[in-house]
């Protein structure tokens, strides 16, 4: 069927409601009765010490002690006043952000152009897709050239790097030369106006702390185990692989390469620090990327105040802030989600007339390849990005196989770098997924078991896994439950689902159900793991807020609501014994890092001369360790493991041949994930064999040990030489 030929019904005028007006007196009920919600909540907190009485204090409890102790909590971004300020030494940091996104936009710039959408974009929203789409190339670029052993080959990435610049800016040369194609549609400018301007100074607090805890040095248990630590272990060496001691490796890793990428050319003696703290904050910015396209993408599909409420929502968010300050990346894919949207939302939306002119090839490979980027970033972006989004063009398209095959070819070959790695290392594309599935996979049946019930769906006390309770909870969750989804999105999402823009308000609201659907039917229903449905929520509040601002009333209500917002977001982000940030953004970077560097890591790096391995057990979380290490993960074969059945002598030999002089034993770790519902940890590392490797003289314990002496938490132990008795 021709576009042209299409018919739908044409939006009414009216809202489903009938009077709008109705609208506003439901959004400020709906908000007053959701902030008394909101604020009585009683939230987790931390397990009472021993001689410690629980506290549970509301959210209520929290914003006001919060504004109570604003000017002291204030003060710790300064450290308290008892750490060494280190403003200077992020200039080159910055510096390194500032060139890789200059880099990334020109070659937005020029992709954009070359699928003949350079003019198609507003300015706000063209800018940030620019940066996503050059982004999105210099990771897929870094994974190739990793994949091909070129880490640590800087000239052959600059050649290479160069090469796809050119290429893509020939086609941006010519098209400036000739003057824009008249073909072209064009998206109406958007400039800011004067109130998003007042706006935009309200949220100056947020931003200046959002950029500033992405600098901060990781310490999320997860960012130190893998996210940072595995593209540090590529960079060292020289190669992309699925590495034998950390089964994340296996992981699509498109948002740390970002930080690989950075190892590559910073001119620094711990490059690997320096580099990954680049690589960080560019995936801190994200939360700034996702309210930019909020703002661009409202105003072009519903007006100027759904994109402003709808970006003002998603920075008053912690949970964003707090994947800003972590390392995390669930707000990367989460941007990457409703970039991929983005495209078919303005297909959809556009009247039947006007769709035979728009550039449909164009925004297919767009949106491919910002779905493929989510899946690049995160597995789960497949269920929740990648099906949804060809969902919704098999729906605008209908059998128009061409656009349908462009936007199928982009996500592959956006995905195939990380399914290819996969395939070669361990027989499993999608490894460590679905090992079941795959005959080939490396891991032995154990392996498998013991990663699928880690990560299975929880069950309840009863043993269910999909009871009623559950289900209310997991309702609860989505709509405000958790104390870091925000204050503002609820009540102005449920207006929104009153708007007569049925054409937009479905498909997102098509992509909010199956991301809550996955969430709760088939994830083990961790709460940040929701992140990426934020800025969907988002732009749907942004469409409520549009429905009721043409009342002089909703556009009070509107104010104070998003104000009030922004100001318990700002003051819960700060509470950082709750949401565990480290609010430390002007103390000195070394100091920051020294204060996140476990004890017996350390040690570590203070006696280990140069030339000598440390083998690791318990304690993944490496990224600090400065000495060659081998580890492994809960969920992979010890490395010392042939050790167990060997005699004293094989015992010498094999440690010497791998140069171990030290050996690192975390039991605090291990009894953890021994404990009953916890991951596991393989059965070869006991105390036993340490005490009988002992008492063969190839151990000597060192000084450095914590805990019980009888039965220590943390050990480190010194390798006799061969040739010592």
């Amino acid at each position: 069927m021709s576009r042209k030929k299409r018919t739908e019904r044409s939006e009414p005028s009216q809202s489903l409601v009938g009077d709008a007006t109705l609208c506003v007196w439901l959004l400020i009920a709906g908000a007053l009765i959701y902030a008394y919600w909101y604020f009585s909540l009683a939230m987790p907190w931390p397990a009472p010490g021993p001689g410690e009485t629980a506290y549970a204090p509301t959210r209520g409890d929290l914003v006001r002690d919060g504004l109570l102790l604003l000017p002291e909590l204030l003060g710790l971004w300064w450290g308290g006043g008892e750490m060494p300020l280190g403003i200077f030494d992020r200039v080159g940091i910055l510096a390194g952000v500032v060139a890789m996104l200059l880099f990334a936009y020109a070659l937005g710039e020029f992709l954009l152009c070359r699928l003949k959408l350079l003019k198609f974009f507003g300015q706000i929203d063209g800018a940030v897709l620019r940066l996503g789409i050059g982004l999105t190339l210099l990771s897929w670029s870094t994974c190739i050239l990793g994949l091909c052993g070129l880490l640590q080959r800087p000239l052959a990435i600059v050649l290479s790097l160069a090469i796809l610049f050119v290429s893509l800016g020939t086609a941006w040369k010519k098209q400036l030369a000739r003057g824009s194609d008249p073909s072209e549609a064009t998206a109406p400018s958007s400039v800011a106006d004067v109130e998003s301007r007042w706006w935009l100074l309200a949220t100056a607090p947020l931003l200046i702390f959002i950029v500033g805890v992405s600098i901060v040095p990781p310490y999320e248990y997860d960012v130190v185990e893998y996210h940072l630590e595995v593209p540090k272990e590529w960079y060292q060496a020289g190669q992309i692989s699925v590495l034998p001691g950390n089964v994340y490796s296996g992981m699509p890793m498109g948002a740390e390469m970002w930080a690989l990428l950075s190892m590559v050319f910073v001119p620094s003696e711990t490059i690997w620090f320096h580099g990954s703290l680049i690589g960080k904050t560019i995936m801190g910015l994200f939360t700034l990327f996702i309210a930019g396209l909020l703002y661009g993408a409202g105003k072009r599909l519903a007006g100027p105040w759904c994109g402003r409420a709808a970006a003002l929502s998603a920075i008053a968010v912690p949970w964003l802030t707090y994947q800003s300050g972590t390392g995390l990346v669930d707000g990367v894919w989460g941007f990457f989600t409703l970039a991929a949207a983005y495209p078919v939302l303005i297909v959809l939306t556009t009247d039947n007339e006007k769709r035979a002119a728009l550039p449909w090839d164009g925004l297919a490979i767009l949106s491919g390849m910002m779905a493929g980027m989510a899946f690049g970033v995160k597995y789960p972006a497949l269920l929740l990005a990648i099906v949804p989004v060809f969902g919704l063009w098999v729906y605008a398209a209908r059998t128009d196989w061409k656009v349908l095959g462009l936007q199928v070819a982009a996500v592959l070959v956006m995905t195939a770098p990380w399914l290819v790695k996969n395939t070669i290392d361990t027989g499993n594309p999608v490894y460590p997924l679905a090992g079941n599935l795959f005959p080939t996979d490396i891991r032995t049946a154990d392996q498998i078991a013991q990663w699928n019930q880690a990560h299975q769906v929880p069950t309840n006390a009863d043993g269910s896994r999909y009871s009623i309770s559950q289900l209310m909870h997991g309702i609860t969750t989505l709509i405000g439950g958790s104390p870091w989804a925000g204050l503002a999105i609820v009540p102005l999402a449920i207006c929104g689902l009153f708007s007569a823009r049925r054409r937009l308000v479905v498909p997102v609201v098509i992509l909010l159900v199956v991301c809550w659907v996955v969430w709760w039917g088939m994830s083990h229903r961790l709460e940040r793991f929701l992140i990426p449905a934020i800025p969907l929520g988002c732009l749907l509040a942004g469409i409520g807020a549009e429905m009721v601002s043409p009342y002089a009333l909703g556009r009070y209500a509107l104010r104070a609501w998003l104000g009030l917002s922004l100001l318990v977001g700002f003051v819960l982000v700060n509470q950082s014994q709750s949401i565990k940030l480290d609010p430390r953004i002007f103390v000195s970077l070394e100091s920051l890092a020294n204060s996140h560097t476990a004890q017996g890591v350390q040690w570590l790096n203070e006696h280990v001369p140069t030339g000598d391995t440390v083998l690791a057990t318990g304690d993944a979380a490496l990224f600090y360790l400065e000495p060659p290490v081998m580890y492994h993960t809960c969920f992979d074969d010890p490395p010392f493991q042939p050790l167990v059945k060997m005699t004293a002598d094989e015992r010498r030999a094999w440690l010497a041949e791998r140069d171990i002089g030290w050996l690192y034993v975390h039991w605090g770790e291990i009894d953890r994930f021994r404990s009953p519902g916890n991951y596991g940890f393989p059965r070869d590392v006991t105390r036993e064999l340490f005490s009988e490797m002992e008492n063969q003289g190839i151990l000597e314990v060192t000084e450095f040990q914590t805990g019980n002496p009888e039965a220590p938490t943390v050990v480190i132990c010194r390798v006799h030489e061969t040739n010592q008795p």
